[in-house]
């Protein structure tokens, strides 16, 4: 008897989920062409605006070893019999530099997007295409916003303005602006994703999900729980199987399987990361399983990283708590960035590509967070009727002062001025557009172009040392390395150029002082020679042959950094 009674119970509370069903199709009217006009309007704005403002800033020395440098070699070598291999590194404070041969980029993330990627380059082989696919494919992303609010509010303008939200969304600027990175591209891939699952057209879930899991190693983490999601809300036991069980494996490929083969130590470099939560991924799972409270302590509830969640959701006006059973989604991804020692991956006063793969989780929540207020509008907003004026037959005819219809509209106006109000507010503080106060066009100036002549004058063949903001620019090469790496100094002499400018950045050192020493000792040591200098640029040239390469540590003195550094720019 209690059996049939928790059985009949169970299967209640199994119907109450269920609230996901195929979704009633939406006639397109002329106002929802004119929907489709305003964002198809916002999306080519936003591709004008970021196409030239990204390649601008990369002809105007703005992009950096790590990671816009790093990626272009790894995809040139690509298609030049090595592939995605790198060799540049911060030797100075990461801890993925492991030998001047370099080394796979499987060993440091798992990217594999990035062989249909290579292949633009037999057309433009400059690190400016990586920043005009990647624009292009963010900007598409407006569109399954669009069409997915669209079906779930059944508004067309209200859809426009969560288009708008997207694409004004800063964290996904702010990845948009962080050089290269694949991860990027799932801002956009991931909604495509929630929009084909909730549409029921399997192919499109699987296609996109799969184009997703292959932007990065942690994103398989993500689609097992959407389709975990689907299994649970949509009751789609095959497909939320299927697309659950491709995702794990991916994981267990990605994050353990690649790893192991590629890296030198066994597992994924970054890993050094999370060494204050144990020795190795078995320890760091106990210690979180055994000491949950004061992991949270440490690593959720310390102010730093509180601040970081109320950035995430406050450009949404706090909507996306709202939709816990979508917020939900997110809890890998910050899991993986609030667990961090690196600084970056949880910084709330500047995002970088670390929460890319959040923007659409926070898109749809927002979504359903607007859904639900407009059910509680349809359940305690009933019509009402108080007499009206005399009709013209004579007949008092009542009228309707408040229809659902008209409080829909009201509420959903509301909600999504306030959206988007929330949005800019946030826009205006920090970011790339020009409405923000820290707003800076990238100006080609005339140092700029004079560093050209310098590069003319570099082998194509010669392995070179470089400061960062010039390493993507001379990165078509087997061996580039990231000064101080390979000067004779720091390291054994493995470049037989190097190439430096007194007025850029000094990174990875943090001051001028220390970069300057370096520059003496180079300079006294005799080992290179001044080929040219100019407006702050010089160019060194090894003095005998470089030397070649072993397989050895680089460190100095066989040492390490400490793990839990925390960078302004790191490999990722």
């Amino acid at each position: 008897m209690y059996l049939s009674v928790w059985r009949k119970w169970l299967g209640r509370m199994w119907q109450k989920l269920y609230i996901y069903p195929a979704p009633e199709p939406l006639a397109y009217t002329r106002l929802s062409w004119f929907a489709l006009g305003l964002v198809t309007l916002a999306t080519l704005l936003f591709s004008a605006f970021f196409l030239v403002y990204l390649t601008q800033g990369h002809s105007a020395y703005l992009t950096n070893a790590e990671d816009m440098g790093i990626m272009d070699q790894a995809i040139w070598n690509t298609l030049h019999g090595q592939i995605l291999h790198q060799t540049v590194c911060n030797i100075l404070s990461d801890t993925n530099c492991y030998g001047p041969q370099g080394l796979m980029r499987f060993a440091i993330h798992v990217e594999p997007i990035l062989f249909p990627v290579s292949l633009l380059y037999l057309l433009w082989p400059d690190p400016k295409t990586l920043l005009v696919v990647q624009t292009l494919v963010v900007a598409s992303g407006a569109y399954p916003a669009f069409l997915l609010a669209r079906l779930r509010l059944r508004n067309d303008l209200a859809a426009a303005g969560i288009a708008l939200l997207y694409l004004l969304y800063p964290a996904q600027q702010s990845a948009l602006v962080s050089d290269f990175h694949a991860v990027t591209f799932t801002a956009a891939l991931l909604l495509f994703v929630f929009y084909f699952l909730y549409t029921r057209r399997t192919w499109g879930v699987f296609v996109f999900a799969i184009l997703a899991m292959a932007c990065k190693e942690e994103i398989p983490l993500l689609v097992a729980g959407i389709g975990i999601w689907s299994i649970v809300f949509q009751q789609r036991w095959r497909s939320g199987l299927a697309l659950t069980g491709i995702a794990l494996c991916w994981a267990i490929v990605a994050l353990i399987v690649l790893p192991h083969l590629y890296s030198p130590t066994g597992q994924a470099l970054l890993t050094s990361r999370y060494s204050d939560l144990g020795d190795g991924p078995l320890d760091m799972l106990l210690n979180l399983l055994l000491h949950p409270i004061e992991a949270l302590k440490q690593n959720v509830f310390e102010p730093a990283r509180l601040f970081y969640l109320r950035a995430l959701v406050v450009p949404a006006g706090l909507l996306p708590l709202f939709a816990p059973w979508i917020f939900l989604l997110s809890l890998p991804t910050l899991a993986i960035n609030l667990l961090s020692s690196n600084d970056q991956m949880h910084s709330g006063l500047a995002f970088y590509h670390y929460d890319a793969e959040l923007v659409p989780v926070l898109i749809f929540s927002t979504i359903e967070a607007m859904a639900l207020f407009l059910a509680l509008t349809q359940r305690f907003f009933t019509p009402v009727l108080v007499q009206g004026a005399m009709g013209h037959d004579g007949a008092w005819k009542p009228r309707n002062l408040l229809s659902f219809t008209g409080s829909h509209r009201v509420v959903l106006v509301l909600m999504t001025v306030y959206l988007l109000g929330a949005v800019i507010h946030y826009d205006t503080l920090q970011g790339p557009l020009p409405i923000s106060k820290e707003y800076q066009w990238p100006v080609v100036t005339t140092h700029d172009t004079l560093a050209q002549h310098f590069i003319k004058d570099i082998p194509s063949t010669a392995s070179v040392s470089a400061q960062s903001a010039l390493v993507p620019h001379v990165s078509h090469r087997a061996s580039i390395y990231l000064f101080p790496y390979g000067d004779g100094v720091t390291t054994p002499a493995y470049a037989s150029y190097i190439f430096l400018d007194k007025t850029s950045d000094p990174y990875p050192y943090y001051d001028t002082s220390a970069y300057e020493k370096e520059v003496s000792k180079v300079l006294r040591s005799g080992t290179y020679n001044i080929v040219k200098q100019q407006d702050g640029y010089m160019l060194l040239k090894l003095s005998h042959p470089a030397v070649v390469p072993s397989t050895s540590s680089i460190y100095p003195q066989g040492r390490k950094p400490e793990s839990g550094v925390a960078l302004r720019r790191l490999v990722v």
